[in-house]
């Protein structure tokens, strides 16, 4: 249940399966940005729809996912995000919300390296940066957001499986189902 009203208004749009929410972010610059639900696989007799996020290029029609607009807005836009969650289980009940962040795979890494500006030498500082926002936020809420929500964590780097979410251990992807 997110109290905080502190979000922008967001339009939704559906594109086949998925369910895209628009809204314009304004920071220091007006910038689209687009929240998307999008099927990806099944568990068992559940779709599991990952949540998707970024700025929205209107020439491609598709989700910059990668970049950091630092435009000033990060909480309200965070919000925004997360005022979306009850939204997609309104419409999608029996669905899961799969999360995990644009930064959290090898390929983010070998692409920054190379180009680093935090002048990273044995890891990537900005690796896993987007799903630590999201579990900090669980983590923070995890009491509260338990009486509607079951999380599951999966760690890539120990058992590499689902697992009941505990607050506080480190997780790279995020499942969320709505209690019935």
């Amino acid at each position: 249940p997110l109290k905080n009203n502190n979000h922008y208004k967001t339009e939704l749009t559906l594109n086949g399966e998925r369910l895209q929410y628009l809204f314009v972010s304004e920071g220091n610059s007006t910038i689209i940005k687009v929240i998307e639900y999008s099927p990806i696989t099944t568990f068992g007799e559940r779709v599991v729809y990952n949540l998707g996020f970024g700025d929205y290029d209107e020439i491609s029609k598709t989700i910059l996912d990668d970049t950091d607009s630092n435009n000033g807005d990060m909480y309200v836009v965070f919000n925004t995000v997360l005022f979306t969650v009850p939204l997609f289980f309104t419409s999608k009940p029996d669905c899961v919300i799969y999360v995990c962040g644009s930064d959290s795979d090898e390929e983010f890494k070998e692409k920054c390296l190379p180009n680093c500006k935090k002048k990273c030498t044995d890891y990537c500082k900005k690796e896993n940066q987007r799903i630590k926002i999201y579990r900090y936020y669980v983590d923070k809420n995890f009491e509260e957001l338990s009486t509607e929500y079951i999380f599951f964590g999966k760690n890539r780097n120990t058992n590499n499986a689902f697992v009941q979410y505990i607050p506080g251990h480190e997780y790279h992807d995020i499942l969320v189902y709505k209690k019935k």
